[in-house]
Parts: C-alpha cells; sequence; structure tokens
C-alpha cells in the first residue's frame, strides 16, 4: 500500500508527488495522458508570477512558500527555472487592481514602484498607454519556465521513489477500510490517502465539487518581438477586461491572452478544442490595440481554466472522505502557487502541519456557480 495516491500530472499533481517524496512518503501518481500534453492547464511553455498580488493579500502566505519552493527547485536541479524580469500592473487611475497591488506591498513591505502614463510610457515607449492609466512595478515578479519545470518535478519525484504512471486514466476511487482503491485500466492501487488534482475532472472524483467548479476554453497567442522590451505586464483595458503579456521561453518570442477570452465555461469545454477564427481575430486585435508596434499573433493554443464563484483555489479535505485531499480550480492564476500547493496537500493527507494558512481555501466557504 501506497501512502498517498495523486490523481493528475499537472502543476499541483507533479508538486503534490514532489512533497510527497520530500516528506519520505511513498507516492503512486497517475494522469490520462502522456507527460507535456496539452489537455489540461499546466502546458504553454511560460508562466508569469508576480511578488505582489493583486488579487489580493490571502495569497501572500502561498506566494511566499511558493518563491522559496523554487529556489528549492532550482538548487535541487541545478537548472534555472525562474528569471526574476520585474513585472507591471496597469490600470485606470484608481482601479481596484493597483489597490490591491500597492495594498499587498506595504502590507508586506515589498518594494514597488508606482507611476503615471508619462513615466511608464518614457520608459516603455511600445506601451502606448493613454494618460488616464497607472502603473505600478514590483521588481521582483518574472516569469517561471513552466514547461521546464514541470519535467524537472516529475525528474525529481522518480528519482525519489514515486511512480508516475502516465497514459493511464483512473476511472473511479473507492474507499476501503483505512484507505482507498484507485482503479485503472491496468488494475488496482491500494492507497492511504488521495489527493484529487485532476483539475476540470475533478469531480469525477470528488462528487462534491460538482456545480462548484466549472471548466473554461481558454486561448493563448503567441509572436514575435524585440526581446526585453517591456517587462511582464497585466492590464485592465479600456472595456474592463484583463490582458496579460509575458516572454515565451524562445527570446525574441511572446505570448499573451485575455482573461476569460470569449468567456466559454461548462462541462463541454473540459476536453480539447481548435483554435477558430474568431479566436484569431479576438486575440490579433487587442495585441493590436495594446502594442501597436509589434507584429500579430502567428501561433495560438487552446488550453483551460478551472474556476470557482470566487476564483479563489480550494485546499481541503472532501467532508464526505477526510482522507480524500482536494486541489480544485487552481487554473487562470494558480501555477505560480503550485510547489506550496502540493506541499500544503501533502500536509494535509498525512496530518501534519500546514506551513500556510488554509482557512481562506477551504471548501465549505464555495457557492454554486
Amino acid at each position: 500500500m501506497h501512502d498517498i495516491g495523486v490523481i493528475g500530472l499537472g502543476a499541483m499533481g507533479l508538486a503534490s508527488a514532489w512533497a510527497g517524496v520530500r516528506a519520505e512518503a511513498s507516492v503512486i501518481a497517475f494522469d490520462a495522458f502522456e507527460p507535456g500534453h496539452t489537455h489540461g492547464s499546466s502546458h504553454g511553455e511560460t508562466r508569469m508570477i508576480r511578488r505582489i498580488y493583486s488579487e489580493g493579500r490571502v495569497y501572500m502566505p502561498l506566494l511566499e512558500r511558493s518563491y522559496a519552493l523554487w529556489a528549492t527547485l532550482e538548487a535541487e536541479t541545478g537548472e534555472r527555472l525562474f528569471h526574476q524580469t520585474g513585472g507591471l500592473d496597469i490600470a485606470p487611475e484608481g482601479h481596484d487592481l493597483l489597490i490591491q497591488s500597492r495594498a499587498c506591498a506595504e502590507a508586506h513591505d515589498l518594494p514597488f514602484i508606482q507611476m503615471d502614463a508619462a513615466t511608464a510610457n518614457d520608459c516603455w515607449p511600445a506601451l502606448h498607454l493613454p494618460e488616464d492609466c497607472s502603473v505600478i512595478q514590483s521588481p521582483g515578479s518574472g516569469v517561471l519556465m513552466s514547461d521546464a519545470a514541470n519535467t524537472a518535478l516529475a525528474r525529481l519525484t522518480r528519482a525519489g521513489g514515486a511512480q508516475l504512471q502516465w497514459n493511464t486514466p483512473v476511472s473511479s476511487v473507492q474507499p476501503d477500510g483505512d484507505g482507498f482503491v484507485i482503479f485503472t485500466p491496468d488494475g488496482e492501487s491500494r492507497v492511504r490517502r488521495v489527493i484529487n488534482a485532476a483539475g476540470p475532472w475533478a469531480d469525477d472524483f470528488s462528487p462534491c465539487l460538482r456545480d462548484v467548479i466549472r471548466a473554461e476554453r481558454q486561448v493563448i497567442g503567441y509572436f514575435d518581438g524585440p526581446p526585453g522590451d517591456v517587462p511582464p505586464f497585466q492590464r485592465i483595458l479600456e472595456d474592463g477586461r484583463r490582458l496579460y503579456l509575458l516572454p515565451a521561453a524562445m527570446p525574441g518570442r511572446w505570448k499573451f491572452g485575455l482573461y476569460h477570452h470569449r468567456r466559454q465555461s461548462g462541462p463541454e469545454f473540459r476536453g480539447a478544442s481548435e483554435v477558430d477564427a474568431e479566436d484569431r481575430r479576438l486575440l490579433t486585435a487587442c495585441l493590436k490595440a495594446v502594442l501597436p508596434g509589434f507584429p500579430p499573433p502567428d501561433r495560438f493554443e487552446v488550453c483551460r481554466f478551472t474556476n470557482t464563484a470566487d476564483t479563489r483555489f480550494i485546499i481541503d479535505r472532501a467532508p464526505e472522505q477526510p482522507g480524500l485531499v482536494i486541489l480544485a480550480a487552481c487554473s487562470g492564476h494558480g501555477y505560480k502557487f503550485a510547489p506550496a500547493i502540493g506541499e500544503a496537500a501533502v500536509a494535509l493527507a498525512l496530518d501534519m502541519p500546514a506551513t500556510v494558512n488554509l482557512l481562506p481555501f477551504t471548501l465549505a466557504r464555495q457557492t454554486k456557480l
């Protein structure tokens, strides 16, 4: 019998497996697809990590722990996975995004620079910001090499003795005495505790998530541009939508997207879909409006968010099965937190002291979508 069985080997599942072997637990983990697949939420070359967090101060303990664990992962692998580039929050003066970012910085004594649009345009002429915008610069923000980090997590986890079973879909999880049985096409695996990190499929294994999480289709664009011309940024557009931009893995390539893209959500968006003409039109128009000097996107890819009503994560034990830990609705803005979330899941599974306060991420606070 294994100590921990993990369902899903995206960033959260891989980070949970890594945390499990660091806690000297025996781990077996399953994913329905091959390593590096594009069916979930963890692919896509790079991710932004923001040291000042505009989503609110409840995330800051998780963020601080994640920064420490990303450094641990780099030290253990000898790879550079985090690039500290600085980052920008851009919004109309007085917008809540700026208010929350500044509050986080001041509460945690983090360096930041606030500037008006004219000053920001002098620093980064490619931005072309309208005069009603304000900017908060966070020197500690940057870019995570997410594809490389996923590979590194898998390698370290296997080296620590974990069994990672790719192309092995889990059909069901059943309580069995003091543990669980995980059923797959290859047979049955008995485990003491389960971590459900199955992303948009998490409610297949935790019925308490039905009507609480919802998959949303997201499309990302890539384009060529001068390297280092602007730092990674998120920007509130004139229509209230939020765009994000960051470097891709290859120098001179950029990645960007619109949060909530075309607002396509529901169970039908759990699976794969193709990029269509409206996706290309929307992202091309947004890029032209925000960075008029840059060429149009030349490649697009689909991923998916998994959302709760308040967009906050769920890191909790399942109420009907305390031995099953839920990591749900972590996409959209969750990747940067993966090491800390995985560590928290293992602490819950093994009844160890938590390293961060998880009260803001309980299932009980959720409302139905």
